[in-house]
């Protein structure tokens, strides 16, 4: 199911006035990287996982961490795993509809992801631009490290030409800024609200939050990452977004039998009603196709 119209219109003015800001999800990377999900499957299996949640990644590193007594374990198989695996040249026209080369072609300042990945990054480098990536600094461990930040600067503004990536559940070079474990969402929600945020979320990604139009792509409606953001952002930031925000979306795969229209209809008031969100019904690839399109259509 696509948009309406009018919302489509909404989403293509935005991103013209460069009013709108990209969160990126897992699913933007299919078919290169594997889904969490299974990710969580096949380590539930080899390391024989006793509940009956494998399919939850961040319960399954749990256990994982708890096993080996180690909180850095499954943070280094997950680096290893992904971290091997190069993204595709994006400048090639066989690559020209998918999520990363359309979203690099809408020369936007800020791009946020919770993709430990440099996928995004790699897409700007292939179209010629300059990228700046940072990540989150949801735990103690990059100052103890002595990392510095492109915030430390108070001066930086990105730039179209030198985009932002910040990767808001942390970096595949930097396991100790992963958000992977159960635990570390929720120490991210609860630092996400203590009083002083502004390392986690600096001023310049505050006010991004605010006042542009929000385009999810690459998520699900179970996915823990989608809700995090709404239901730990959204609630620091201490009001309701006054913009129409878009959340690409994969449907549900659970509806009740003979019931799909009416529980389709049903989650669309739930998302517009919870999180704000106009939804477009199915994965990265068929809404970037559309969102090609219309943008080369809009711009003539």
């Amino acid at each position: 199911m696509s948009l309406k119209e009018i919302e489509w219109e909404d989403l293509l003015y935005a991103i013209q006035d460069k009013k709108c800001t990209p969160f990126i999800g897992a699913g933007a990377c299919s078919p290169w990287l594997p889904l969490g999900k299974d990710i969580a499957k096949e380590w539930a299996k080899t390391d024989e996982y006793p509940l009956d949640d494998s399919y939850q990644l961040s319960r399954v590193a749990q256990f994982l961490a708890i096993k080996n007594n180690d909180y850095l374990h499954p943070k280094k198989i997950m680096r290893k795993k992904i971290g091997k695996i190069n993204p595709p040249d994006f400048s090639l026209e066989k690559y020209r509809d998918t999520a990363f080369s359309i979203l690099a072609d809408l020369n936007l300042p800020i791009y946020i992801t919770t993709n430990y990945d440099h996928f995004m990054e790699s897409a700007f480098k292939d179209k010629g631009k300059d990228p700046v990536s940072e990540f989150c600094r949801w735990n103690n461990f990059a100052k103890a490290a002595g990392i510095q930040s492109v915030f430390d600067n108070p001066e930086y503004k990105p730039k179209e030409s030198k985009p932002l990536v910040y990767h808001l559940h942390g970096d595949v070079d930097i396991p100790q800024s992963m958000v992977l474990t159960e635990s570390d969402y929720i120490d991210f929600v609860v630092n996400l609200n203590q009083e002083n945020t502004s390392s986690i979320l600096p001023a310049t990604i505050r006010q991004t939050l605010v006042d542009t139009t929000l385009l999810f792509i690459g998520y699900s409606l179970e996915d823990i990452n989608f809700r995090i953001i709404f239901r730990g952002i959204m609630n620091y930031l201490g009001f309701g977004l006054a913009q129409t925000n878009v959340a690409v979306l994969l449907p549900p795969g659970n509806f009740v039998e003979n019931k799909r229209d009416e529980s389709q209809k049903y989650l669309e008031k739930y998302a517009e009603n919870m999180f704000k969100v106009k939804i477009f019904w199915g994965d990265a690839s068929i809404f970037s196709s559309e969102l090609r399109q219309r943008w080369d259509k809009f711009k003539s």
